[in-house]
């Protein structure tokens, strides 16, 4: 147990990401009492839905070069404070404007949580357990909405919607004090074995790597690898972000089932995604073994994932409840996971360790690029088709357009400013 001590962080950030998210979810399963309450249609609740994006994208950049200066400890202490803010003004507010600036509030304080977890993964991972730490990392994002929803949808039919951002906010403060207490980096985590801690400082880093020096915004967004991953991201969090938003919506109106109801049925994905994706990132660790990762060679894993997530464009043409929700489930389970490998295929191609919050920055920023139209380009379908179908479809071909940008551009590592990096001929 001794020197098994570094567990505790994919641990920590498990939950780090699970509060992240049921604080994110919360207002798409109070979406329907939100829009009577307001008097807001389709193409409303799609800006509210979506508004959290609005802070929270153009900060993504700007929250992986903080953490690359301040160090993780810090930058996240700070964050989660002001995104359980952000939760509990949500329940106070009293018009449609200050339901946006709360939800504003909230984009901000999340900003930093993926340039931060990323970041610790690639600080404390050895590498030959870099797929596992993301996944574990990674699965908060659907047990955070498997929990979320049916902790929502069971506050808000028996107290309200309101009380149940509130508890949320105060929630996230506790586990805010939890994680300050605890998290250190580790060259600084005094409960962690020496012998341990030579094994991260040593195998975290690339077998055969020269001197290396930060990368530039600038140097990244010059390589096709870059835009390769942040591309591949953005394809697959939108699917992710279609059914985080308006499933619940989805569920109730259209398949016309209860609210407590709808919170079972939405969690179910969540739940088995959050069991998959940890099985797959396990996989895809074994899967690379005796393989050079700087190659990009777990590329191939988030390909098959996607084509398999892709199942997501059949949904609005199935008639059966039962069925429906068996592909909903395959489809979040497959794209998650596919997101989950992608991360760990990001942290593969990092010889610069000290950029890895810019790098996972960018990603996370080409993934929520595509994410915050989800919410609002379906809005707008349901306003002018009055149903759900091409939504779904779109998310579909999406899913296989990025497949297709994996396999054709991430094959090179991303270097090193001035350090060229040897790549095999047949990378």
């Amino acid at each position: 147990m001794a020197n098994n001590r570094r567990w505790l962080i994919p641990f920590m950030l498990l939950v780090m990401n699970t509060v992240n998210y049921l604080d994110r979810v919360n207002v798409s399963v109070a979406g329907p009492d939100i829009a009577r309450e307001f008097h807001l249609g389709p193409a409303a609740m799609g800006v509210v839905f979506s508004c959290f994006f609005y802070s929270y994208i153009p900060l993504l950049v700007v929250m992986g070069v903080l953490v690359d200066r301040f160090g993780s400890r810090a930058v996240s202490t700070a964050s989660m404070v002001i995104w359980a803010l952000g939760s509990a003004l949500t329940g106070l507010v009293g018009s449609f404007s200050t339901l946006i600036g709360a939800r504003l509030v909230l984009g901000v304080g999340e900003s930093a949580s993926y340039p931060v977890g990323t970041r610790i993964v690639r600080e404390w991972a050895p590498r030959k357990e870099r797929g596992v730490f993301s996944a574990v990392f990674n699965a908060g994002g659907t047990l955070g909405p498997a929990v979320g929803m049916l902790v929502a949808a069971a506050l808000i039919a028996a107290f309200s919607w309101r009380l149940s951002f509130l508890l949320l906010g105060a929630l996230t403060l506790v586990w805010t004090l939890i994680w300050f207490a605890i998290y250190r980096a580790p060259e600084r985590a005094s409960w962690l074995g020496e012998a341990e801690r030579e094994r991260v400082l040593t195998e975290r880093e690339p077998d055969r790597v020269g001197p290396v020096h930060p990368m530039s915004l600038p140097r990244l967004l010059a390589q096709p690898t870059m835009w390769g991953l942040l591309l591949t991201q953005g394809c697959q969090v939108y699917s992710l972000y279609l059914f985080l938003t308006w499933l619940p919506t989805y569920l109730m109106t259209v398949r016309h089932v209860r609210l407590f109801e709808a919170g079972w049925l939405g969690m179910l994905p969540y739940l088995v995604a959050t069991i998959g994706s940890v099985g797959f990132g396990i996989l895809s660790d074994r899967l690379m073994r005796g393989r050079d990762l700087s190659t990009g060679v777990r590329r191939g894993v988030v390909i098959v994932l996607m084509l398999l997530a892709s199942c997501v464009l059949l949904v609005p043409f199935i008639h059966s409840l039962v069925l429906m929700e068996v592909v909903v489930i395959g489809a979040i389970t497959f794209a998650q996971s596919a997101n989950t490998v992608n991360y760990a295929l990001t942290a593969d191609l990092i010889h610069d360790r000290d950029s890895a919050g810019r790098v996972n920055s960018l990603l996370v920023l080409g993934g929520n690029g595509f994410g915050f139209l989800a919410p609002i380009l379906t809005g707008l379908i349901i306003a002018e088709t009055h149903s759900y179908a091409l939504s779904f479809v779109l998310a579909g071909a999406l899913l296989v357009v990025g497949s297709g940008i994996c396999g054709f551009m991430v094959r090179r590592p991303l270097q090193p400013a001035g350090e060229p990096v040897a790549v095999p001929i047949n990378a």
